[in-house]
């Protein structure tokens, strides 16, 4: 649907090189070039920056790559969704949210759509994946960057620290000697516990051992069979505080309420159609 010009410079700011554009392309390098050129022609303004034998995208440039990278791929979806004449999402959804939220919003969304794709991922995936066009929207339990994504309010969810019944904590340096099991870098649930850690002016190294895993559910089973503690959703472990096998801890200062949304690119052509998923879910 694009002006070529315009596909060569979504290819260029991924690839940053006029050569490698060229090769992804299958036009000649003199041809990326002009294309470019006549784009800033056209525009009066320039999108490229070369630096000792370098390229890469002015900050023009890069807001113009994507702004249409956006409009390619919707583009593409709406003209997929007026062939067929059914909605087709591709959805991501955070591995935290992944056995609580997603299999409610899959049920009531499946009677007015079909869902091709779902990815579970981590927070910064799941952003990226919204970026590259790869999913349309994402339930995101961690934060992002309002400027480039916007959002609907899904519900809020409590975050809390969780172990065994023994441990007893009058402050967070009383949990220091204990085993912390947390998530990998790039998760939302590991990116607000560690804001409330700089609140307090601590972060992850002040804990003796940390052990990281990827899996929520295998955190939890851990917790169950070992010493250590976690910080999570609270409704990830409501049978396990329910049958005491886990417990609560009453950390003091620790009240953490977190926003879960639907996000999806600014400027959206479909946030129409996500603000209507919101309320029917």
């Amino acid at each position: 649907m694009l002006d070529r010009r315009y596909q060569t410079l979504i290819a260029l700011a991924k690839y940053q090189s006029f050569t490698k554009t060229a090769q992804k392309l299958y036009i000649t390098q003199p041809a990326v070039s002009q294309q470019i050129a006549s784009l800033e022609e056209e525009l009066d303004f320039p999108l490229v920056i070369r630096e000792h034998g370098k390229v890469h995208l002015s900050p023009a440039g890069k807001k113009l790559a994507q702004f249409a990278t956006q409009i390619e791929f919707e583009g593409k979806k709406v003209i997929d969704t007026l062939h067929s004449n059914i909605e087709h999402l591709k959805m991501g959804c955070t591995l935290s949210l992944s056995s609580t939220i997603l299999p409610k919003f899959v049920q009531q969304l499946s009677t007015r759509t079909n869902i091709v794709t779902t990815k579970i991922n981590n927070t910064q995936h799941i952003l990226q994946n919204i970026r590259d066009g790869k999913v349309d929207f994402g339930l995101i339990e961690g934060n992002f960057n309002k400027k480039e994504f916007d959002a609907f309010l899904l519900q809020k969810e409590h975050f809390i620290g969780v172990g065994h019944n023994k441990y007893r904590c009058d402050s967070i340096e009383d949990l220091f000697n204990q085993p912390l099991l947390l998530r990998e870098k790039g998760s939302g649930s590991r990116e607000i516990f560690e804001n409330w850690l700089a609140t307090q002016n601590y972060n992850i190294n002040d804990f003796k051992n940390t052990i990281e895993i990827a899996s929520p559910s295998a955190i939890i089973e851990y917790l169950k069979q070992n010493d250590g503690i976690s910080f999570m959703y609270e409704s990830l472990v409501t049978n396990e505080l329910e049958s005491e096998q886990l417990k609560k801890l009453d950390l003091p200062g620790f009240h953490v309420e977190h926003p879960i949304n639907l996000v999806f690119l600014k400027n959206s052509y479909f946030k129409n159609i996500y603000q209507e998923i919101v309320e029917s879910v």
